[in-house]
């Protein structure tokens, strides 16, 4: 198949063209002689074949013919056999009333006829009749016939086609050479053409135009494009021979420019190595600058941002790429009454020191110095901003004030303690006195009041019944618990040691707790003596290493706290309740104050430790106490403290106490 292929794809055009007519014109006359054969065959048997047969039948049925064919079998076979020469009939049987065969002829070599009469055709083409012969004698007629067509029809028709194809071939050698003329030679003609300009590159050459055809068009458009094409290698040949004068140039020049070059990658060279330098001071000057724990900005002299480190950034919350080129004031809002004073810095180009200034932050309010420090470049001009953030320096300089403060408070209350101790010795000292002078069991006492006249045991029934001894009791107990009181406050105001020494918490607890009863201030809000104080201290509690006042410290402000927030509520009849426990847990000693108070929101929980963050009305606090408590335990004693809270259910404050390991 591939070989056949090959074959045709290497023949021309015009054997191609002859070829495709030969075998369109072959298979019109092969189809059309095998139509008119199987037309012929159909005639023949729907046609010719019926009227023979039945034309032979009718002629055996005339009584003369059947008297005579059954007179004599002999005789009915020779006209049987005189009746098969019609054409296309094979075959004649007579059979008997009773269905035996009575004459028959059947050619040599065809089948034979039934022994017994058929009672219909076998065969489409075979022929059945029943014929009356007279007397009540009923013969059968069977007729086979042949719908085959004659040998002479076959042979007629040979001969037709092979006139036919005769003249097929002498018209197709015609046509082979009037498409050679008409349609090959120009083809060839244009190909020879093709070949001088593909191989020669000889472009002056021109096809010719045979006919007015497609091909006279193709032609006509080939010379056209050779006209181009020529025209375009002139000009080729003319730009080649300059760029060649160009080349020559070009290389005078490429010698110049590598010298030139060398040069330039000198200075190149000599200039990345500065960039480079210059690059490595930019960086170290920006770190430098993100190094510095101040907020540092540089404005031109439109207040547009020019620079902006790191703490800046943490300041305001904007990154370096949000805030450069962008004003001033829109940057750094809380500024905003203080931009006068960066224009008067600008413009009289002298620094200017703003303390203490408090400025709302987006991370809260923060006290600031802000250094304006105006450039002395005399081609920028511009200034340089710097924000110190000094809130832990107010607040340690706050928290100095309140303790020389309460160490002032202290030093007045040992003095006044001092003073309280020598009337509560007197009272002691009287009412002990009292109980011996009215003792019977002194002789003295019984000697005075026989000359008096009197009993001791009559005045000791007097004093009894008078309840009197019951006095000197509550004035013995008032005065012994004054005197413990003193003490206490003697030992809180005492300055200690800042050395951690271990304390037994039980005593330190019960000591404050003391001192918190005995404080009584219905301005401030609070009265423990209408608290129930709950205490519950681990009996298994170690030491624990602290400054013992300093804790007290801590202590008294929740318990005050606590006192403040149960005093708030609004029912009437609430009982309040102070819970104080101690207990260890892994190597702390836990301390936890808890009331069922007020309670606090988490918005005023989260701000409970910030210095001057008070809840309380003008005049009732100075929002120190937490702040400094949160600094005692977290810096002093290296501790923890926290606090939960659930408005309206009250508050929970826990202290953790690290134990020596």
């Amino acid at each position: 198949m591939n070989s056949f292929q090959d074959y045709l794809s290497r023949l021309s055009i015009s054997r191609k063209l002859v070829l495709v007519m030969l075998s369109v014109v072959l298979g019109v006359a092969i189809v059309s002689s095998a139509v008119l054969i199987v037309s012929a065959y159909l005639v023949s048997r729907n046609n010719f074949v019926p009227a023979n047969v039945q034309a032979v039948s009718r002629i055996l049925s005339e009584p003369t013919i059947l008297n005579t064919l059954l007179s004599n079998p002999t005789e009915a076979e020779n006209i049987l056999q005189e009746a098969s020469e019609y054409s296309q009939i094979s075959a004649i049987g007579i059979y008997q009333a009773d269905g035996s065969i009575y004459a028959c002829f059947v050619p040599a070599g065809l089948p034979k006829l039934p022994k017994q009469a058929p009672t219909e055709a076998i065969e489409d083409t075979d022929y059945l009749k029943i014929v009356s012969a007279g007397d009540g004698k009923v013969i059968t007629i069977y007729i086979q016939a042949d719908a085959s067509l004659p040998i002479d029809f076959y042979a007629g028709m040979t001969i037709a086609v092979i006139i036919i194809l005769v003249f097929i071939l002498l018209f197709s050698s015609l046509a082979a050479g009037m498409i050679r003329r008409i349609i090959t030679l120009p083809v060839l003609h244009l190909i020879r053409i093709a070949n001088t300009v593909s191989i020669e590159e000889n472009y002056s050459v021109r096809a010719q135009s045979f006919f007015h055809d497609e091909i006279g068009i193709l032609a006509q458009t080939f010379n056209t494009m050779l006209t181009r094409i020529e025209a375009r290698d002139q000009l080729l040949t003319t730009a080649r021979d300059k760029a060649e004068q160009a080349s020559l140039k070009a290389q005078a020049l490429a010698i110049e420019t590598h010298l030139s070059n060398k040069q330039l990658e000198q200075e190149v060279r000599g200039r990345k190595e500065t960039e480079r330098q210059l690059t490595r001071l930019q960086h170290h000057l920006n770190s430098i600058v993100d190094s510095m724990p101040s907020a540092l900005v540089a404005v031109d002299e439109e207040l547009t941002v020019a620079q902006w480190n790191r703490e800046a950034s943490l300041l305001t919350g904007l990154d370096h790429d949000e805030a450069m080129g962008s004003y001033l004031g829109e940057v750094m809002p809380f500024l905003i009454d203080t931009l006068g004073q960066v224009q008067d810095a600008l413009d009289n180009e002298k620094a200017v020191n703003i303390e203490k200034l408090l400025l709302a932050l987006p991370v809260g309010e923060r006290y600031m110095d802000m250094m304006i420090y105006p450039l002395a470049d005399a081609d920028q001009h511009g200034a340089v901003i710097r924000l110190d953030d000094i809130s832990r320096r107010i607040q340690l300089e706050e928290m100095m004030v309140q303790t020389e403060k309460m160490m002032s408070v202290g030093g007045l209350a040992a003095g006044m303690a001092h003073e309280i101790n020598n009337p509560l010795g007197a009272i002691l000292q009287s009412v002990q006195n009292i109980r011996r002078r009215v003792s019977p069991d002194l002789p003295a006492n019984t000697e005075v009041a026989e000359s008096l006249g009197l009993k001791l045991e009559a005045v000791d029934d007097y004093l009894a019944q008078r309840d009197i001894n019951k006095f000197l009791d509550n004035i013995h107990n008032a005065g012994v618990r004054a005197s413990q009181i003193v003490s206490n406050m003697l030992q809180f105001s005492r300055r200690e040691s800042r050395d951690l020494t271990p304390t037994p918490m039980d005593d330190l607890i019960t000591q404050t707790l003391d001192i918190a009863a005995s404080d009584f201030n219905l301005k401030q809000g609070f009265d423990f003596k209408r608290i129930t104080i709950n205490k519950e201290i681990a009996p298994d509690l170690p030491p624990v290493p602290c400054i013992a006042n300093e804790i007290q410290q801590v202590l008294l402000n929740l318990l005050k706290n606590a006192a403040q927030a149960i005093n708030n509520r609004e029912e009437t009849d609430w009982q309040g309740q102070i819970t104080i426990k101690a207990e260890k847990k892994d190597n702390q000693v836990i301390i936890t104050v808890e009331d069922n108070g007020t309670g606090m929101p988490e918005d005023i929980r989260r701000r409970i430790f910030e210095p001057f963050y008070t809840t309380k009305d003008i005049g009732s606090g100075t929002g120190l106490g937490l702040s400094v408590s949160y600094f005692i335990i977290t810096n002093n004693h290296h501790g923890s403290i926290g606090v939960k809270s659930t408005p309206g259910v009250g508050t929970e404050f826990t202290i953790g106490l690290n134990l020596p390991t």
